[in-house]
């Protein structure tokens, strides 16, 4: 979809008691398309009916964050896929790209488990997810650099037990940071409460990027993705 503030993309899936929606954006003032967003986003089924929800964005824009952002998502994903516990596949993704030298980016990691109905929060230098319950709104945060930095990296959990009809919206910096006057990302925490509960991950992940597009007014915008899911 296209408007006049920038290139979107939206994606919906559903994964059995779960409904995920994404967006990703980026349109600078030369006209930079979708294609050169510097966050990649991806969502996929593993073993043992969990789901992994997996945001990275690498260091700086363009193509070079694009390739490593890509680099940690896809290595992440075929790790998790034969089995490797999350916090395994970290290490492994970070000595990688420790070796790579000069290749950094964060790693937001979010692993349901369907049986359970729980949510498992890593986060490597990334931003603030919320969950939303009935009226409520609670940040999850996690204080890590992001994997390329250091040589030994610790890749704790923040754990959550979901219920039906709460939603997880995962977002990127650029969406946390819209709002220069607001460090603490209050004004995403605020407009997460007023919207409508009805609406669904699709709308929500759509209008969440809308909102950050404009706070950024004149200004150059860096890469905007959400990523909302509910629970049925």
């Amino acid at each position: 979809i296209r408007d006049s503030e920038a290139y979107v993309m939206i994606n919906k899936i559903s994964e059995g008691r779960f409904v995920l929606a994404s967006v990703a954006a980026n349109k600078d003032d030369a006209g930079m398309d979708v294609k050169t967003c510097g966050d990649t986003l991806c969502a996929c089924s593993l073993p043992g009916e969990k789901l992994a929800l997996i945001l990275s964005d690498g260091m700086g824009k363009g193509t070079k964050a694009a390739a490593e952002s890509r680099i940690v998502v896809d290595e992440l994903r075929k790790l998790l896929k034969k089995g490797v516990a999350p916090s395994r596949a970290i290490k492994v993704v970070n000595k990688k790209l420790v070796d790579d030298k000069e290749t950094f980016a964060t790693v937001d990691l979010t692993i349901i488990d369907k049986k359970k109905s729980t949510a498992c929060f890593y986060k490597m230098g990334a931003t603030s997810s919320f969950l939303l319950r009935d009226k409520h709104v609670k940040k999850i945060e996690g204080a890590a650099l992001p994997v390329g930095v250091i040589g030994k990296v610790s890749a704790s959990q923040i754990k959550i037990k979901l219920r039906p009809e709460d939603k997880v919206v995962i977002v990127s910096d650029g969406i946390t940071e819209a709002d220069r006057h607001d460090l603490d990302c209050n004004w995403l925490k605020t407009y997460l409460k007023e919207l409508p509960r009805e609406i669904g991950p699709r709308t929500m992940a759509y209008q969440i990027a809308k909102e950050a597009q404009e706070k950024y007014a004149f200004r150059e915008k860096d890469d905007l993705s959400v990523l909302v899911v509910q629970i049925r």
